[in-house]
């Protein structure tokens, strides 16, 4: 049940409520206790029809049925992407021969949780299998250590603890000394946490990254199917978008090349 279904039915249920209650009675507040009640319960029973599915997928895999996993992983993606679906789908789609897609969801996995050793393990272990080897700057691994969800979390809270001991500091002026060497090292550290988090969502948006998903992908000088094929990226190969016009997309490789892809043969990382 989506949201807009949820919607629709809390309206539903409060129109039978307010048309059918006798005058001077006020069933309202017991009758959306009622449907929250059954809401939560609807919800539970979502949860554990997921769980099940996801049992199910991993029971294909475990068989070594990769691409009906891979399939059962996809449509679980409908109720909300998490790490552990994306690692497993990731997982399921190597196994099928198609390491550009699992590298694809090894990223999303690690989008998600960024500390996860597994995610990150193999997604080196699929690179590895290309033969590429991606270097990643120790600048963009610090600010990747976290998401950005957490950095913004991050700098939230110091900014809440610097202005918990401002007003510290204003109602017990006795104080205001103690305080100020806390005070300061606390501002120091929003602006800090501050430009972190500008730096990782500026890490995240300013470079679009793709993952090619087709065994081989000419790259063009231009954005024409007649245009000669200047060579060609392998399936898993990752680039860096840096234009799009129709449906082409203009991406650099890990050796600095440039060129013209049709956009169906890359998956655009989020």
């Amino acid at each position: 049940m989506n949201g807009s279904i949820m919607r629709s039915v809390v309206a539903t249920f409060r129109l039978r409520v307010s048309h059918t209650q006798p005058k001077g009675c006020d069933y309202g507040k017991p009758a959306l206790a009622l449907l929250a009640v059954l809401l939560f319960s609807c919800s539970r029973l979502m949860a554990e029809a997921a769980s099940t599915d996801f049992e199910a997928a991993n029971k294909l895999f475990e068989q070594g049925k990769f691409a009906d996993a891979a399939a059962a992983y996809e449509r679980l993606l409908t109720n909300g992407p998490t790490a552990a679906l994306h690692f497993n789908l990731g997982n399921a789609r190597f196994k099928s021969g198609q390491p550009g897609r699992a590298i694809f969801h090894f990223h999303r996995a690690l989008a998600l949780a960024p500390r996860d050793p597994d995610a990150r393990g193999n997604l080196q272990f699929a690179r590895r299998s290309l033969g590429v080897t991606v270097d990643e700057p120790l600048a963009r691994h610090l600010l990747r250590h976290h998401s950005p969800a957490e950095w913004a979390w991050l700098a939230g809270a110091g900014l809440g603890a610097w202005f918990v001991l401002l007003a510290l500091g204003e109602a017990l002026p006795a104080k205001r000394a103690a305080f100020a060497w806390l005070t300061k090292t606390a501002g120091v550290m929003v602006v800090i946490s501050a430009a972190l988090l500008a730096a990782a969502h500026w890490d995240r948006n300013s470079a679009r990254q793709a993952v090619v998903i087709v065994p081989e992908a000419p790259v063009r000088p231009g954005p024409l199917p007649e245009s000669k094929a200047a060579f060609s990226l392998r399936d898993g190969a990752e680039v860096v978008v840096l234009d799009a016009k129709d449906d082409w997309l203009q991406v650099r490789d890990t050796g600095h090349r440039a060129g013209w892809v049709k956009q169906d043969a890359l998956w655009q990382l989020p």
